[in-house]
């Protein structure tokens, strides 16, 4: 059983946001520590997890005072929402939680690291990292809970701290994890080459299911910087080491959206919500739609979209970046701003600046939305939605040269975003003047 515990806490190292968050290889704007490989133990492809859980739940039922066997639990109850794509499993992780603390209340840094993934999976970093600093204080060399601070300064936007936080995990507990949220710290900062360079010193020597994960990291950042042909060498090292592996699967859809397949990319976009109907994902199936000028097919892409994240709230899970941006694009603008507000209250990451700075230009209010949008691209980030909408708000304020700069900015640094957004981009550098 602790070797058991040992596999799941891998998983939390990893994918410490869990359900609600794609990874930054495509259009979301959640970043991509939270989707870090889901397959880094044997149980992470679904089958195998829910032989892990069934072994704990015989485990706890000879010896119900077994506090770890309660975290490892719910560790991997928030694994299998993952996996799953249910979030009523956050539910039991936290009744798991719940009785690892009962059982052993003083000195449990396994419950405390479990609780931090759970609410980071649920979107709640400020208690995240309270837990993660809780288990910390017990147990200083706990890997999940130094995972988790980082990723939880990362999303809160906290970024000097989030660097130094990588460094005291790099020192206690190096590793797999480690590269990639060092690799995505250079990534925010516009650093690509240095993104890929952590990436492929982290892949030497690893495992089957850490080689893909990595792999499909390094294939993300060939394709944002335009190597598309590196991108497809990596995805499919990454899906021959781990077949089916989803996150590879997505990526391999935005490359056929970069090779300018989108016929292409929509099939294989379909079997990907098949199996894990994110928001996003569903997102980005949706506007593909728009695209190709699919109006109905968009649309019941999108009433989707709105039932998931009416299930993952239900479910605990903080959607409102999700629910605001959906909105902002697709649904209701002012409720996409009561909801951005909302969340710029919680946390100050440039990816919240964007929502806020977006929903304020779909409400015209493009004058506060320019503050906003430069914060959201004060670190160099060389990710496509943030640099459009900043020259989309450019454009509307009458600032032609910087909203041309922008906006090919914007279009250069992913051609396998959202085809739907660019197209927008495109005819507003022809409004511009520029053809």
């Amino acid at each position: 059983m602790r070797v058991l515990a040992v596999a799941l806490l891998a998983v939390v190292l990893t994918v410490s946001g869990a359900l609600g968050l794609a990874g930054n290889g495509g259009t979301s704007s959640a970043p991509r520590t939270s989707t870090v490989d889901p397959s880094t133990i044997q149980a992470g492809n679904g089958q195998d997890l829910t032989v892990a859980i069934e072994s704990l739940q015989q485990t706890l039922e000879r010896v119900p005072a077994d506090h770890r066997s309660w975290a490892t639990l719910g560790l991997a109850y928030v694994e299998q929402a993952r996996v799953s794509g249910n979030p009523a499993f956050y539910v039991k992780a936290e009744e798991a939680v719940a009785r690892s603390l009962d059982v052993s209340p003083e000195d449990n840094a396994a419950a405390h690291t479990a609780a931090a993934a759970l609410d980071a999976a649920r979107h709640d970093f400020d208690a995240a990292l309270e837990r993660a600093e809780a288990a910390l204080a017990i147990d200083p060399y706990e890997p999940g809970a130094l995972a988790v601070r980082v990723d939880a300064l990362t999303e809160l936007g906290r970024y000097p701290e989030q660097l130094r936080a990588l460094r005291v995990a790099d020192r206690r507990q190096p590793g797999v994890p480690v590269f990639a949220r060092y690799s995505y710290a250079h990534e925010l900062r516009g650093d690509l080459d240095e993104a890929d360079a952590v990436l492929r010193r982290g892949s030497a020597g690893a495992s089957p299911a850490d080689t893909a994960f990595l792999t499909t990291l390094r294939a993300d950042v060939a394709r944002r910087q335009g190597d598309l042909a590196a991108a497809g060498r990596h995805l499919r090292t990454a899906l021959t080491q781990s077949p089916g592996y989803l996150p590879a699967l997505a990526s391999r859809a935005r490359l056929a959206v970069a090779e300018g397949d989108l016929t292409l990319a929509v099939g294989r976009w379909e079997d990907v919500v098949a199996q894990l109907p994110l928001p996003e994902y569903l997102t980005e199936l949706g506007e593909l739609h728009l695209a190709l000028g699919r109006r109905a097919e968009a649309r019941e892409q999108f009433s989707v979209v709105e039932v998931t994240i009416d299930l993952l709230t239900a479910n605990g899970v903080n959607a409102d970046l999700e629910t605001a941006l959906f909105d902002a694009d697709h649904g209701s603008a002012a409720d996409a701003l009561t909801v951005a507000r909302a969340e710029w209250r919680r946390r100050k990451s440039i990816h919240v600046a964007d929502l806020l700075a977006w929903a304020l230009h779909v409400n015209g209010r493009d004058r506060e939305a320019l503050r906003l949008s430069r914060q959201a691209t004060r670190l160099g980030t060389e990710e496509a939605r943030l640099w459009l909408h900043r020259g989309r708000i450019e454009a509307a304020l009458g600032m032609d040269g910087a909203a041309r700069v922008h906006l090919r900015r914007g279009l250069a640094a992913d051609p396998g975003g959202s085809p739907w957004q660019a197209d927008q981009a495109r005819a507003a550098l022809r409004r511009l003047g520029e053809r």
